[in-house]
């Protein structure tokens, strides 16, 4: 290799790493369903509760359709986070000559 400006054969050869910074990218996966009664429950209440509950829907419409729409909901799951981090790495050749100091990049 020969240097552009004094056309010597004495050159050097440098090779820099840079980081150019990382990239993190994120996925999650979520199993979530709204929870409701047992079975024991169901055997001890549920099966008159719906009688009444009926009875409620029937003369109390209005005031339990406003409860019902804005009641928080229970949710039971779990979900799931897989990150993959990429590090971004550049690398820079550079020539410098010896005889004059004259630098470039390859």
């Amino acid at each position: 290799m020969t240097c552009p400006e004094c056309k010597s054969e004495n050159v050097k050869t440098q090779t820099f790493q840079e980081n150019l910074g990382s990239t993190t990218v994120t996925k999650t996966r979520s199993k979530y369903r709204q929870e409701g009664h047992g079975c024991i429950w169901w055997l001890c209440i549920g099966w008159w509760w719906w009688i009444v509950d009926l009875c409620l829907w029937i003369f109390f419409f209005i005031p339990r359709l406003c409860i019902q729409l804005f009641r928080k909901k229970k949710y039971k799951g779990r979900s799931k986070s897989v990150s993959n981090t990429v590090n971004n790495i550049r690398y820079t050749t550079v020539c410098v000559c010896s005889d004059c100091g004259h630098r470039w990049n390859i």
